[in-house]
């Protein structure tokens, strides 16, 4: 009889240990996946260098997430990929000198700042959120540059670089909410990045060959923009999203609204329900 009762405490304290790790694994789970945001998205890049002339546009995908730090402010880490072009022609002549193709990975860091909810509060009926986005990053590139056909020998490779190299984004967005999870999200950022090598072309030479020829630096510093569209989803409401608190500057504006219209609104009045006999 000892045996089995000491069997079943031992199973019951197994039990409630599994329960209280269990409870614990899934609290903080929701902890962590409270404004918590994910968004896949893509568009396009237009990259302005030494070589962009024409045919600057190209392909990007990426992915985004956020973490709702503060009722207004969300931190942000950002990773694309895709490809960049451009093509540079002579002025006189319009034939082209030189092009480049290149394919990069970008990853950054950085926040999101959100008027709207720093302004009126937080609040889960508005359609449309716009958002300012600030970012540090490091972009990874490969680049072919050629001749064209005005180039020193035509439509043949000139160079191949590769490296990796920091920059900065500044941009905005604006979220069109579909429901208080799910949104449609479109973002415009510039990137300035502090090298001169995203399309290859860093140097240019006064005169045919290059052993003879001057050597002269172009202008340092390239420059791209991206346009994005992509769907954002929230795992969790913040602590902050159904407080109070942080809710009252909307209810205040709203009630403003009511208070602010010349027709007055009478409370309608409680009626009886009329009952009907078979």
């Amino acid at each position: 009889m000892q045996q089995h009762l000491k069997k079943a405490l031992l199973a019951c304290m197994i039990l409630l240990f599994s329960v209280s790790v269990s409870s614990q694994y899934r609290k903080k789970r929701r902890q962590f996946l409270e404004g918590l945001k994910i968004q896949p998205k893509v568009g396009i890049n237009m990259f302005y260098g030494d070589l962009v002339s024409k045919a600057r546009t190209n392909y990007m995908f990426g992915i985004a997430g956020e973490k709702e730090l503060m009722p207004y402010l969300n931190a942000r880490v950002d990773i694309n990929a895709g490809s960049m072009k451009g093509t540079q022609t002579l002025p006189n002549s319009g034939r082209t000198y030189a092009y480049f193709e290149n394919s990069f990975i970008q990853f950054n860091i950085g926040a999101t700042f959100r008027p709207l909810d720093l302004a009126y509060g937080l609040f889960k009926q508005r359609y449309f959120n716009p958002y300012v986005i600030g970012e540090l990053g490091m972009i990874q590139y490969n680049t072919d540059e050629f001749f064209g056909d005005a180039g020193e020998v035509p439509n043949t490779l000139w160079r191949e670089v590769s490296g990796i190299s920091p920059g900065v984004s500044f941009g905005g967005g604006l979220n069109f909410y579909i429901n208080s999870h799910i949104s449609v999200t479109t973002e415009f950022v510039g990137t300035k990045v502090f090298s001169d090598k995203l399309d290859g072309h860093d140097v240019w030479y006064s005169g045919f060959g290059t052993d003879a020829a001057k050597k002269n630096k172009t202008d340092a510093g390239d420059f791209f923009y991206a346009a994005t569209i992509g769907v954002t989803y929230l795992f969790d409401d913040s602590q902050w999203r159904n407080s109070p608190k942080y809710n009252r500057k909307t209810y205040l504006r709203t009630r403003s609204l009511y208070k602010s219209k010349r027709k007055k609104f009478k409370r309608p009045s409680r009626r009886k329900t009329k009952r009907y006999k078979r």
